[in-house]
């Protein structure tokens, strides 16, 4: 049987490569023109970073053709004067990169369960997530049960000891143990209505942009949590949809920057706090020469645009007041 994958002019075949000693794989980037003036840092990281880990970051510093659209250069060399140390670099910047952008998901994902449990539980009580007839027909519920019988937080296992029925515990405990995932497709599956008043909360007016959001949102930080290289990252998954805001730097959908918009737009919603734009630009310009910002998909003046532009800080007065209005809802 041949697989769906396969074709006349290219067959699948069997995988033969063996595994390599790392003094194996260190002779193999040397003769590809690496330099590696510390063998035992590079036998460390190899040790514990992994060869096929650092393969993505040892691309931006190959010799490419001169294209439109540059290719590698085979067989692969290193550009002159390369380091072991510039790959290393990199990779370090992709990790704090990525560190950046987990704990600014954080709010985002706080928010988005918080806001949707909060309206459902408000309109249709606090098991609201057990009326199937609030919820799309092709919904996993399924699963979403599964999850929450997962749940290993003693406060679950304090509501199963007390009580007899409901068999769940209340939307907002639940809330506090499923992933930013479930509640992204719990989201698309609530009626019409209250995925729009739930939108609104985040000042968006289209169900579709919303949802989109959120998926990519959800791709992106599963990304990060996941280790994967993100900052040169052509992202073809889940690509979020633009609003007028944000129509002038959604150009290349593809990239990194454009979720880092939706990030900073939804963020802004969420928190009073305004330091997201501070720390990219603090790691940007601490990055390896070899990171631009229009690799990463940045427009030009990207600060200077009012997503970016430093918000006024409110009077503390002002923010008590906010935070008592938020509790009151």
């Amino acid at each position: 049987m041949v697989s769906k994958n396969s074709n006349k002019n290219n067959p699948l075949k069997k995988y033969s490569k063996e595994a390599e000693s790392t003094g194996s794989l260190i002779h193999k980037l040397e003769s590809r023109g690496l330099h590696i003036p510390c063998e035992k840092t590079a036998q460390n990281s190899l040790t514990f970073i992994g060869y096929y880990r650092l393969m993505g970051y040892f691309y931006p510093f190959y010799k490419v053709t001169a294209e439109r659209k540059p290719k590698v250069i085979e067989p692969k060399t290193f550009k002159e004067n390369t380091s072991f140390s510039d790959i290393i670099d990199l990779y370090e910047f992709d990790r704090k990169f990525r560190l950046l952008i987990i704990e600014e998901i954080q709010k985002i994902e706080i928010g988005l369960r918080t806001a949707l449990s909060e309206h459902m539980s408000g309109k249709y009580g606090p098991h609201w997530f057990m009326n199937l007839a609030i919820l799309t027909e092709d919904y996993g519920y399924d699963g979403f049960f599964e999850r929450i019988r997962a749940a290993k937080e003693v406060f679950i296992s304090h509501y199963h000891d007390t009580y007899s029925f409901p068999k769940y515990p209340p939307s907002w405990m639940i809330a506090e143990v499923l992933t930013f995932g479930t509640w992204s497709t719990m989201y698309g599956n609530l009626l019409s209505v209250d995925q729009k008043a739930i939108a609104k909360k985040f000042d968006i007016n289209s169900i579709d942009v919303m949802q989109s959001w959120f998926h990519s949102l959800s791709h992106l930080r599963n990304l990060c949590a996941h280790h994967n290289r993100v900052w040169n990252r052509n992202i073809h998954l889940f690509i979020p949809k633009d609003t007028a805001l944000l129509k002038s730097h959604m150009q290349r959908k593809n990239t990194l920057y454009v979720r880092l918009c939706v990030l900073k737009y939804l963020s802004d919603q969420v928190s009073v706090c305004d330091g997201f734009r501070g720390r990219i630009r603090s790691l940007l310009d601490s990055a390896p020469v070899i990171v631009s910002e229009n690799k990463m998909g940045f427009i030009h003046n990207w600060e200077e645009t009012p997503l970016w532009r430093p918000k006024p800080k409110p009077s503390s007065d002002k923010v008590r007041e906010r935070l008592r209005a938020k509790r009151r809802r």
